[in-house]
């Protein structure tokens, strides 16, 4: 019988291995990313250190020849807690599980690619984050903190269809939203122009933001970024209708970085970030980073100012 047992995992390992290999050569990849630390966060009252997981994930991505000069694509990315416990969800009355799973979507589009550039469908970063926020939206965990304020950092977006292309140094996109479950119905377009060491973005956005008035849908933006040796810097301006604006800056060396955000909301608060932080290599693929960040609401109560301490150890695979 154990015999027989290790027979049928031999196979079973000889197919698995089969089905690998031959996605390599379906152009497939997988990937993954283990960040695991701790963190200080200090409100003024109270003082609370605990390990945490920061952005843990996997993904799974390939691409295949359609015709000639045509592929198509799909790209599969997943936030993995590292806490079993987190995983646990509340059950209703009703039987509806919510509140928790090991995995939450973080990319997930399809599409098609060729000279005529690159169309696709799904969860991504889309036109508004690549050509404004991109740039300045460096560090590990305490980046855009004046876009965040304003509502104008949208990451990563669902339920979108987003075209993009280059012609020489100038880069193009468009996304267009039809019954987001965020953005319900809307559009974003974008520009930027790479110059070496500048980047310049430009992008527009007209769309519900999570259900709010029609006279705060309408975002714009402008962003400056670019790399020269061991250094990087980025600054970004926002601006939402009738909501406020946004200012962020990231500048780094070496390693060490650092990053400012405020914005000036037309409601009369100006809440602001700064984080310090460096990145510490320690092999191939592994890495550790360590950040300071504060914060500040600006509401004047006695939680309005936090600080953090984060420290985090990351394997990429």
């Amino acid at each position: 019988m154990k015999l027989k047992n290790l027979t049928i995992a031999i196979a079973m390992a000889s197919l698995a291995a089969t089905s690998f290999a031959a996605q390599a050569e379906d152009g497939t990849s997988f990937y993954g990313s283990v960040r695991v630390g701790i963190n200080n966060t200090d409100n003024g009252v109270t003082s609370t250190t605990q390990f945490q997981n920061w952005y843990s994930r996997m993904g799974f991505k390939a691409e295949t020849e359609v015709a000639d000069g045509l592929k198509g694509f799909g790209h599969y990315e997943f936030g993995v807690d590292t806490d079993s416990a987190d995983n646990n969800c509340t059950v209703s009355s009703s039987g509806t599980c919510s509140g928790g799973g090991a995995l939450s979507t973080r990319k997930a589009y399809v599409g098609l690619k060729g000279g005529f550039g690159r169309v696709r469908i799904g969860q991504d970063y889309h036109t508004f984050y690549n050509s404004v926020i991109a740039p300045m939206d460096l560090a590990w965990d305490g980046a855009a903190a004046g876009a965040s304020a304003l509502g104008t950092y949208t990451g990563r977006t669902g339920e979108a269809l987003t075209y993009d292309t280059t012609v020489g140094q100038v880069g193009l996109g468009a996304t267009m939203y039809q019954g987001d479950d965020t953005y319900n119905d809307g559009y974003e377009i974008g520009a930027s122009f790479d110059a070496g060491p500048v980047k310049v973005g430009v992008a527009y956005k007209d769309a519900d933001f999570s259900g709010t008035a029609e006279d705060t849908s309408k975002a714009y933006g402008v962003a400056l970024g670019g790399k020269m040796g061991p250094a990087e810097y980025g600054f970004a301006y926002t601006d939402r209708d009738n909501t406020g604006n946004s200012i962020d800056l990231h500048v780094g060396y070496a390693g060490a970085y650092l990053a400012y955000g405020q914005a000036d909301l037309d409601a009369g608060p100006k809440p602001t970030g700064i984080t310090v932080g460096y990145t510490l290599p320690i092999g191939k693929k592994t890495s550790a980073w360590f950040e300071a960040q504060q914060t500040d609401d600006d509401l004047g109560t006695a939680t309005s100012e936090v600080t953090q301490l984060k420290a985090a150890l990351k394997y990429d695979f």
